[in-house]
């Protein structure tokens, strides 16, 4: 574990690190295989075949099938990790609350205090966000000119353009986001919670984390519900004919528990600097991934999509960050895992377009989507995603300077 004297765990880059992998290879999967193996919610029966990937001939053929399976099980549910994400933004803001009293600040300067928090958040949110837009934007015309035969512009109004730089902040259209970079959506969700955290810091220091992560619990539960059987909207990760599935997670109450509950384990580990550590062994791991794969399954009901990613969070953190720990031991790993989570923001705004208008369209038209094919890009595709992200951070960070300068 870190030390805890300084505000920075080095755990929490590692789950970072592992999140990030899991969610970029899950596009992978996505794009490949145009999303076949997604969830739908008729039960674990109806499911089960639709994650055999691969399939071989012979005793030997259906051996490897079974280990690629296994492997490519790991990935398939990728879209659950975008909920540590918010977990950890949750754990982190209280943490370092907590350890630079700005509780304080906020009882006596309110004013000021809450003016210079949003400062450092919004930009750390939107200085990042429209550095990696550009960066889209280029990978877009890179596109154009490499493949003339498939080139296009996803923007053909003004009006277009308008709601790509002030997309996801004034208009949210889902339509249009698709067809630039879906991850969008993830940036009105971050920054409502981002704008609520004062109000939600305040609620659980005057009730307590157990009541306030209960109530967490209970809205999102009760909102989930509504949706998954009243509103046209799923799950992501989850088949249903939904025009608009991602608009459920646009908005912050279903998403509410796992940042939730991040703030909560932030206040633990400030209390009590065992706390992540008290997560971390053989009957935990364990536990973690018998906590994981019940949500997995939840996922498979539509009765179940109210619980199932408050369920998936709990487990999935836990287990990460057992394999996190454990792996860091190698001193390579532990780098790599911190140059991801150092760079897990650019990587996560910028790998769908190096997917999307560099990558898959080279495979196409090569002739290289096959078998093959997909296992030799999985590595280009991890290594680039890496390098692409920390160029979008350098950037982001000059951009920052600049600000910060003036």
């Amino acid at each position: 574990m870190a030390d805890q004297s300084k505000n920075r765990l080095d755990v929490l880059d590692y789950v970072r690190g592992l999140a990030i992998i899991h969610i970029f290879l899950y596009h992978y999967y996505i794009e490949w295989y145009q999303g076949s193996f997604l969830i739908v919610p008729d039960g674990i029966a109806a499911n089960i075949p639709r994650l055999e990937i691969f399939h071989g001939v012979g005793l030997l053929g259906e051996v490897l099938a079974f280990f690629k399976n296994l492997f490519s099980f790991l990935w398939v549910y990728g879209f659950t990790s975008v909920n540590l994400f918010l977990l950890l933004s949750g754990f982190v803001l209280t943490y370092s609350a907590l350890k630079s009293k700005d509780l304080e600040k906020w009882q006596t300067e309110t004013r000021s205090a809450l003016l210079a928090f949003y400062t450092k958040k919004l930009k750390r949110l939107l200085i990042p966000f429209y550095v990696t837009l550009l960066l889209g934007v280029g990978i877009l015309f890179l596109r154009n000119l490499l493949y003339p035969s498939i080139s296009g512009m996803p923007i053909y109004s003004f009006f277009d353009l308008l709601k790509t730089l002030f997309l996801p902040f004034l208009v949210y259209d889902i339509s249009f986001l698709q067809k630039f970079n879906g991850d969008l959506w993830f940036i009105t969700l971050i920054l409502q919670l981002y704008i609520l955290f004062p109000v939600l810091y305040y609620v659980l220091k005057k009730y307590g984390v157990w009541k306030f992560i209960v109530t967490c619990f209970a809205l999102t539960v009760v909102y989930r519900y509504i949706a998954a059987y009243s509103l046209d909207t799923a799950p992501m990760g989850v088949i249903f004919p939904a025009s608009n599935s991602y608009r459920l997670f646009s908005f912050f109450l279903p998403r509410l528990f796992e940042f939730g509950l991040g703030m909560s384990l932030g206040y633990w580990q400030f209390k009590n600097s065992k706390t992540l550590e008290n997560l971390c062994g053989g009957w935990q791991f364990i536990s973690a991934v018998t906590i994981m794969l019940v949500g997995f399954s939840l996922n498979m009901f539509r009765s179940g999509w109210a619980f199932s990613d408050a369920v998936i969070s709990v487990g999935l953190f836990a287990t990460l960050l057992n394999i996190g720990v454990y792996i860091a031991r190698i001193e390579i790993v532990k780098k790599l895992l911190l140059k991801l989570s150092e760079s897990a923001y650019e990587i996560f705004l910028l790998h769908h377009y190096l997917l999307n208008y560099l990558l898959m369209p080279l495979i196409v038209l090569m002739g290289w989507k096959n078998e093959l094919g997909f296992w030799v890009g999985m590595p280009v595709f991890f290594l680039t995603s890496l390098l692409i992200g920390m160029g979008g951070q350098w950037l982001s960070v000059k951009v920052n300077s600049l600000f910060d300068s003036h």
